[in-house]
């Protein structure tokens, strides 16, 4: 068992941009969903933080909105991608854990976004509470924390457990999902064809199976009024606007 990042840097990280299609389509649809979970053009003069930004998704889709974004990612290959996808935008690659978010950004930001898996990544769900803390220290009062995670809280069954990623002529990815109380074990599979034959690359890790209510009540630990947005299929949406202080 590798811990997330070691998963990415040694199998994910080269071909994880392929498993969302074409990248601007993609791009526009978080576009989309960021003006649905209240992110609008209005709001662009401000920094927005993109914790867990991978290869730039929602960091294009904030740039293009207007704001100056700030990308955090532990990943340096997934950073290259995106300071490539992202030139002439107003976007700085950060290399960094979320979990240290209060020491990587300055004070009185007015928009961070964590999307996508990023939040099933951490180690533990302790660190959740580390990471709306160190949000909530830098976010100025009335400012929000846009939250995506996958709901992993229903389980697949039996050969629903493979999931097909991506098929092209040059690779082929796929996963298989192994059920835990808490985590869900992630086994990625890759063949990568070269010269001679097909390469295969594999590797499993875990994801937190995080329970909307349980995040919620970390969210509100932390200082923040928490609203659940309509999220795409699969996915739970959490809106928190920052009071200022933390509840006892």
């Amino acid at each position: 068992m590798t811990s997330v990042r070691e998963h990415y840097e040694q199998v994910l990280a080269e071909h994880y941009s392929r498993m969302f299609g074409d990248f601007e389509a993609k791009v526009a649809e978080q576009h989309a969903l960021l003006e649905r979970l209240g992110v609008t053009a209005e709001q662009g003069a401000a920094t927005a933080v993109d914790l867990g930004c991978g290869s730039g998704f929602q960091s294009v889709a904030l740039a293009r909105l207007g704001f100056q974004v700030l990308a955090i990612d532990f990943s340096q290959r997934l950073l290259a991608e995106l300071s490539d996808r992202a030139s002439g935008l107003a976007v700085e690659a950060i290399t960094g854990d979320i979990r240290d978010v209060a020491s990587l950004v300055p004070t009185a930001v007015g928009l961070v976004v964590c999307m996508g898996d990023t939040l099933s990544h951490l180690e533990c769900e302790a660190d959740l509470a580390r990471v709306f803390e160190g949000v909530a220290a830098r976010l100025a009062v009335g400012g929000r924390l846009v939250l995506t995670f996958r709901d992993l809280s229903g389980e697949l069954c039996d050969l629903d457990r493979v999931i097909p990623l991506y098929a092209s002529d040059e690779v082929v990815m796929t996963c298989f999902l192994e059920y835990e109380p808490s985590t869900v074990k992630v086994h990625d599979l890759i063949w990568v064809r070269q010269r001679g034959g097909w390469h295969f690359r594999k590797g499993v890790y875990r994801k937190l199976r995080l329970a909307p209510e349980a995040v919620t009540i970390r969210l509100e630990r932390a200082g923040f009024t928490v609203e659940r947005r309509q999220a795409p299929p699969g996915m739970v949406a959490l809106v928190g606007v920052s009071l200022g202080r933390r509840r006892p």
